[in-house]
This record gives structure tokens, sequence and C-alpha cells, in this order.
């Protein structure tokens, strides 16, 4: 796997900009050290990469290469790792990829990769393996980590009319004492994206789970 890496490296060298990284680190908080790699160009690299892989790469030779970019120090691995991962069709996933999703969601966990692993990683682990879903969640929801916390209530974002609103008001119901800002901030998001198709909805759990704040505002936004 070292090798399809280092492979990996030698083109993110060629495309990165070192007058970009301080304004890189300063935006995700110097939370991550950067290469100056810009979204643009790193896809670009990430496509070229993912079709230099053999085809006959396995379901644990995959992972395992994802978790050798998630351990680099630059932030750019990871977001190159999420862009390949964006890339996987549903029928490739398998029930003991969940094991992997919980190390990408508990290492480098920051806005930028979560919400990306939250909506389209889990979102369609969720829709393809619906059983192996409640004891997840179960674990996540008590999780002291508000990330795992905030994709219990991210994963659905994208399902729209197929949105559980059962399930979602019990994750906001759950979770609304935690002033963190990205689980208000989260909760917010949730609501706003089933107000466009359901304002009424959003309406009445506002009012029942007494949202303030930053939740309110957010799942507000666009109901009359």
């Amino acid at each position: 796997m070292s090798t399809y890496i280092d492979d990996l490296s030698k083109h993110l060298e060629l495309v990165r900009d070192s007058s970009r990284v301080t304004a890189m680190e300063n935006y995700m908080k110097n939370k991550f050290p950067f290469l100056g790699v810009m979204s643009g160009p790193r896809k670009e690299v990430m496509r070229a990469w993912k079709e230099s892989l053999p085809l006959t790469l396995t379901r644990s030779e995959t992972w395992d290469l994802v978790r050798e970019l998630w351990q680099k120090e630059e932030r750019e691995y990871h977001q190159l790792a999420l862009d390949w991962m964006l890339t996987w069709n549903i029928k490739s996933y398998e029930k003991s990829d969940i094991e992997h999703i919980y190390f990408i969601l508990n290492n480098q966990s920051w806005w930028d990769t979560i919400d990306g692993i939250a909506v389209h990683i889990v979102g369609k682990y969720a829709k393809k393996f619906p059983e192996e879903m409640p004891i997840i969640i179960s674990d996540w929801m008590s999780h002291p980590s508000f990330w795992l916390n905030r994709t219990c209530l991210l994963y659905q974002l994208k399902y729209k009319e197929q949105t559980n609103l059962g399930l979602q008001q019990s994750y906001i119901h759950a979770l609304k004492w935690n002033k963190e800002f990205f689980i208000q901030k989260a909760i917010g998001w949730s609501l706003r994206e089933v107000s466009k198709w359901n304002p009424l909805w959003v309406k009445s759990v506002v009012q029942q789970e007494e949202l303030k704040g930053l939740a309110y505002r957010e799942a507000m936004k666009y109901v009359p």
C-alpha cells in the first residue's frame, strides 16, 4: 500500500502552493498542517490516482489505503481520501465497513471531513444496511464525541422524503441539551433540509422541542 501512497504524495507535491498554507491552516483553526493544495487540483490528483489503482484491490486493501491516508499529518490527505470515498458506489459497501467508518469519524475529526462522512458515507451505509443502524446509532448517540453525535443528526440529510422523521426528532430530542456549536448547528441544519418539503413538521418540532438560538435560526430559515 505504501507504494500507492508514495505515488500520490509525488503528485500532490507538484500542485502544492506554499503561499496558501497559512490561510488554509487559519481557516481550519490551525487544527492541521496543510501542503497548500486547493480543492480543484486535489480532486484532479485523486481522479488520476484512482485510475492508477489496480482493479483487483480488495475491500480490505481499499480501507487499508484510506487508513494510511488518514494517518498522514497534512489535511489534504484526509480530504483526498474522502474525495475518493465519495466516488464509491453503494453496491460496494459491506457490513464490515462500519469499523473503518468509525475509525475515520474518530480520528483527525473536524467539520470538513465529518460532514461528508456523515451525509454521504454513513448515509449510504444506513440505506444499504438499515438493520445494522439501531445499535450503531445507540452507541454513537451516547458517545462522548460530539462528532459522532453530529453524525447521527446528519446522516439522513439528503434522504429528502425518505427521511424517517420520527427518528430524526428522537435524535434532536436527545441532543438538544448539548450547547456545543456543532451540535446546535446540526440540529438546525437537519431541520432546515426537511423544511424544504415539510415546513409544517419542522415548525411543530421546533415548538415541541422548544429550540432556541442557533438551532432555531437554522431550522426556521426557510419556514414562512
